[in-house]
């Protein structure tokens, strides 16, 4: 066949051929997919189950001819959740376009048994285009799973920009979860002027099992754990036994998650996991993803799904345009105008916790400014 520029991306199964392409050869982590799975919803606006009930009450004793009790029935807390609408559009420079170009006038000059090593070239040519379009709904939903796995709640605004040029009245997104949310004093830390931290944890996590069960992780940045466990009398001095021949990597910093959650379940705390993840917004600003001087507990990394919609271009599409499936009914799309050629993505997602009022996160704000040992 004779290739051009809108033909080729206007074929479906050579786009299609890229998008594989991506996938496999794709770096980047998405940061979302420890915690959230793709599931899909067949409204925009749909009921969501913000509680479960975790315990059954005991039954009563009654007398042999004595009238039972009438109880209520413990219900699962519900709300609303609805889809939020992701997209932007790239446009694409004439020196990429020239020398894709050269490309497809290669591909039309070769022999039939020489067009499929010609046609390599040009998927592998624009894998980094499509890469670019394809991860930037997903790294947005980075920085939104990221503030409410650590903060309980997000915010996104028209522009990435708006929240530091004064302007907080256009929110596109705003999301609150009903956490259980703790806040230590630093009367609670602070004994005899030794930061004791690491035993308020421990005492603290022992109140909540009756009601939250046992958690099987803790999850804190890097400087959180530097400032709030290194920095604690109890883990300088009375934890090193656990560390071994691991003592020299403590007093040099350079202490692992894995170190890490070997000292904390060596003294019956869940295991830690120490965050250290950015990701560049719009305006070219690397955004740290989870928040310093937060602790979330986690009784499993599955705590929800990324619930998706159909987009409205599915049913009824621009005249023209062909668009092309990815992962979360993300749809991929290529046009042509007198200003340009562009590629653009569509999706319509938004993170769903399952269930958040079993989710503990402790608050450390209030302590921060404690000295560490």
């Amino acid at each position: 066949m004779f290739l051009t520029i809108q033909t080729l991306f206007d074929d479906a199964n050579i786009v299609s051929a890229i998008i594989r392409r991506v996938n496999v050869t794709r770096k980047d982590k998405i940061y979302w997919q420890q915690y959230l799975a793709f599931r899909s919803v067949t409204t925009r606006v749909f009921k969501d189950y913000i509680g479960s009930v975790t315990g059954v009450m005991a039954g009563s004793i009654n007398s042999r001819f004595g009238e039972k009790p009438i109880r209520e029935r413990r219900n699962i807390g519900s709300g609303y959740g609805e889809i939020a609408y992701l997209g932007d559009t790239y446009q694409m420079s004439i020196d990429r376009l020239s020398e894709l170009q050269d490309l497809i006038d290669k591909y039309n000059a070769a022999k039939p048994a020489d067009q499929k090593a010609a046609m390599e070239e040009i998927v592998n040519f624009l894998v980094d285009d499509f890469r670019q379009v394809m991860l930037a709904a997903h790294k947005r939903m980075d920085i939104v799973v990221g503030a409410l796995l650590m903060t309980g709640e997000a915010t996104v605004y028209n522009k990435d920009a708006a929240i530091t040029s004064g302007h907080t009245d256009n929110k596109l997104l705003e999301i609150g979860l009903p956490f259980n949310f703790i806040k230590p004093a630093k009367a609670d830390v602070v004994v005899d002027s030794k930061n004791v931290f690491i035993s308020y944890l421990r005492e603290k996590l022992q109140s909540l099992i009756p009601d939250f069960g046992v958690y099987a992780k803790m999850i804190m940045t890097r400087a959180s754990f530097n400032k709030h466990v290194l920095g604690s009398s109890e883990f300088g001095e009375q934890y090193k036994m656990i560390l071994g021949t691991n003592e020299m990597k403590l007093s040099t910093g350079l202490i692992s998650s894995d170190l890490a959650s070997e000292v904390f379940k060596g003294i019956g705390l869940p295991g830690i996991e120490i965050k250290e993840d950015y990701v560049k917004d719009q305006t070219g600003k690397n955004v740290q993803i989870y928040a310093d001087n937060r602790i979330t507990l986690l009784s499993s990394d599955q705590i929800g799904y990324m619930r998706h919609h159909t987009p409205y271009e599915k049913t009824d599409p621009v005249a023209g345009r062909t668009y092309i499936p990815t992962d979360g009914q993300m749809l991929i799309s290529n046009y042509r105008d007198k200003n340009g050629r562009y590629m653009e993505y569509t999706a319509e997602w938004i993170p769903q916790i399952s269930n958040p009022d079993l989710i503990t996160n402790f608050d450390l704000s209030d302590i921060a400014s404690i000295q560490s040992a």
